[in-house]
């Protein structure tokens, strides 16, 4: 992967490369950052660069035999740890039994995050990942080998905080005294839940949340929005490339939830009289995945911020088409600028939750009755 191909972060870019032109490889990097900023995307960028044969001022060659093979992730002196799931066909499950699978997610997805690959491989999203204590005798096992072509082995571990402990013990004298010429890449959006043993054999690269400047060109290039739709997706995205994604593509229409945020608002408006169905409603949201809840939710904030738009008559920044509008218009009333703010607040304290884990069925019929409340709000 090129440094051009990495959204924004010019200033990480430019200390990798100008510490790589100078001589001063780390021999084990953390790049942490939130998630959707691009921790993975920048690590690939540097194990390609660092091996480039014809490394440029700003970027490696992308050309050169090396960089052809770092592109496709075969090379074989870059090597990609992550975390896996146990699987009814394959017994203590390693890195290089998913190798094919993540190679094609990571190239067609290189902002994935953690669910999306777990459900890519088990296909379910409950599963949680691990690297177990097989992988790090593995690593140490490859780190003892020759180089096969290129001046540097390279370690590229993503998501490290999904060590089990043992796993993470076993790979501490590696990461402070590995053989010559090996560098360990660590990719993390988590740094938090890492061991400090960990953190203190690795020089820290902080990768910046990005700005929604850079989020809203990175999506002008991809799909094909006007600025202003570009824009306003960014903000909502807060600086995750892979929330813009979703958004983006609900945006043309791939997997819109407005009908199902009507349905929704509907048993909210009076859940005493349709408590049946509600509930009915939260079990079949409990059986979505994390990553779809979390859409979801993001996609009833940007309803809700139509329709107060719509309201106050600002219809220039009214990004629902005709037939949207008219779908919403019963609705539209019930939004005003005394629910608003509690509106919003409800929606994104909820998604907070479901990235934290809390039980969705819980957590869905808490909302749907604290909703119910802010709708009366006049």
């Amino acid at each position: 992967m090129l440094f051009s191909e990495v959204i924004g972060q010019a200033a990480v870019k430019e200390r990798l490369i100008s510490g790589t032109r100078e001589g001063r490889v780390c021999h084990a990097l953390l790049f942490f950052g939130p998630k959707g900023s691009g921790t993975l995307p920048m690590a690939r960028a540097f194990a390609q660069f660092l091996n480039c044969e014809n490394p440029g001022e700003s970027d490696s060659c992308g050309k050169c035999p090396s960089c052809i093979k770092s592109r496709k992730m075969v090379h074989p002196d870059i090597h990609y740890i992550y975390p896996i799931a146990t699987v009814k066909d394959v017994k203590n499950p390693k890195s290089i039994d998913f190798v094919e699978d993540w190679r094609k997610l990571a190239l067609d997805q290189p902002y994935l995050d953690l669910n999306d690959w777990i459900q890519y491989i088990v296909g379910e999203e409950s599963k949680q990942g691990f690297i177990s204590a097989d992988e790090s005798n593995d690593i140490i096992r490859k780190i003892s080998l020759k180089s096969f072509e290129a001046p540097y082995k390279v370690v590229l571990i993503w998501m490290p905080e999904k060590m089990r402990i043992e796993a993470a013990n076993k790979l501490l004298k590696s990461l402070e005294e590995p053989p010559d010429n090996t560098v360990f890449i660590l990719a993390t959006e988590q740094r938090d839940q890492l061991l400090a043993t960990i953190l203190s054999r690795t020089q820290l690269v902080k990768v910046n949340r990005l700005k929604d400047e850079e989020v809203a060109q990175a999506l002008q290039l991809k799909f094909d929005l006007q600025s202003s739709q570009a824009m306003e997706l960014a903000r909502l995205a807060d600086g995750d490339f892979r929330i813009a994604l979703d958004l983006a593509a609900e945006e043309r229409g791939e997997g819109s939830y407005e009908q199902e945020f009507l349905n929704w608002m509907r048993l909210c408006f009076n859940p005493m009289k349709s408590m049946d169905k509600l509930l009915l409603w939260v079990d079949e949201m409990a059986k979505e995945g994390r990553e779809s809840q979390k859409r979801f939710l993001f996609s009833c904030m940007r309803m809700v911020r139509e329709c107060m738009l719509v309201n106050v008559g600002d219809d220039s920044l009214v990004k629902l088409d005709d037939s949207q509008l008219k779908s919403m218009e019963k609705f539209l009333p019930f939004v005003n600028q005394n629910n608003m703010h509690p509106f919003i607040q409800a929606l994104n304290e909820a998604h907070t939750h479901v990235e934290r884990n809390a039980n969705p069925k819980i957590l869905f019929l808490d909302l749907s009755l604290n909703v119910s409340r802010i709708l009366q709000i006049k």
